[in-house]
């Protein structure tokens, strides 16, 4: 991004440490970029309590996250932790207060299907998708059709599961 300024926050072994983004979230960023599972470098992944801490630090400060999970499917041990998408829609059915599509969420067939098939997905607010639908077709007039199929048949079939 153009001029952006990056602000590291440093981890441990359960990922980000959200006890120490006060400082960073008060001088206003446009938005956090977090990697939730698998972080790389470090290969960690964020815990179930910082995930939730995240989500209500987010809100607090009026910060939408940029949730990106491209190794979220690469878990062979262990139990999936619900993505921050998820967490911040639980918060929302509870009703207090939160706001409306906090998180972002971006993933790709191409960590686990194949690289070369540059296929990825994003869930966020119908504005968000709106710009994002814009920029595309300012950049190219669309992702490969074969792509789409082969991915959407891998996917309904059930090959995907067995695959990963």
């Amino acid at each position: 991004v153009y001029g952006a300024q990056y602000v590291s926050v440093p981890v441990d072994d359960d990922g980000l440490l959200t006890d120490q983004l006060d400082p960073s979230l008060r001088a206003g960023p446009k938005f956090m970029y977090v990697l939730p599972n698998f972080q790389n470098p470090a290969g960690v992944t964020l815990s179930e309590g910082r995930r939730h801490q995240l989500i209500l630090l987010a809100d607090k400060y009026g910060v939408p996250i940029v949730e990106d999970d491209p190794y979220g499917q690469l878990r062979y041990e262990g139990a999936h932790l619900a993505p921050l998408v998820v967490l911040d829609r639980d918060n929302l059915r509870r009703d207090n207060g939160f706001t409306l599509g906090n998180v972002i969420y971006l993933s790709t067939f191409s960590k686990t299907l194949a690289p070369g098939i540059r296929l990825a997905w994003i869930v966020a607010p119908e504005e968000v998708i709106s710009k994002l639908v814009q920029l595309k077709q300012a950049a190219d007039l669309h992702t490969s059709t074969f792509n789409q199929y082969v991915a959407y048949e891998v996917a309904r079939d059930g090959f995907l599961d067995q695959h990963v």
